[in-house]
């Protein structure tokens, strides 16, 4: 049986569900990231784009299409929480903050990081047993 994930904004004006294993568990540390989310790293799962849909609310979402960049953000109209964002791979990017909170303060096994990646660009080390990769 496929594992389904259920996720919600904050307001539960807009739901959705992503189906299977994520492609990417991780820390993204790249700098695309670190300047569309502006944050200095960002805790992920990433599904491909077949892969998510959306169960509730899909007129509530409104995107951002970065200017310059081939990455977008999707976000709830009414409480303007980001629920997912894509990537030039079009990739649908869930932050694990979301996914934390949809499990009560945890991130299931199955969800939780398992790498740093674009490490080479980080901005702060992480001092963790995780695999870094460039």
């Amino acid at each position: 049986m496929t594992a389904l994930y259920q996720f919600s904004c904050d307001c539960g004006a807009v739901g959705f569900e992503c189906q299977g294993a994520p492609k990417v568990r991780g820390f993204c540390h790249c700098d695309d990231c670190r300047s569309f989310l502006k944050v200095p790293y960002h805790s992920v799962d990433a599904w491909e784009a077949e892969k998510l849909k959306v169960t509730k609310g899909e007129d509530q979402i409104a995107v951002f299409q970065h200017p310059e960049k081939k990455m977008k953000r999707f976000f709830c109209k009414n409480c303007g929480e980001t629920v997912f964002n894509s990537n030039a791979m079009d990739w649908r990017i869930v932050s694990q903050l979301l996914v934390r909170r949809q499990n009560r303060g945890a991130i299931p096994d199955e969800l939780a990081s398992k790498s740093h990646f674009y490490y080479g660009q980080r901005i702060i080390d992480i001092d963790d047993e995780l695999p870094k990769r460039d």
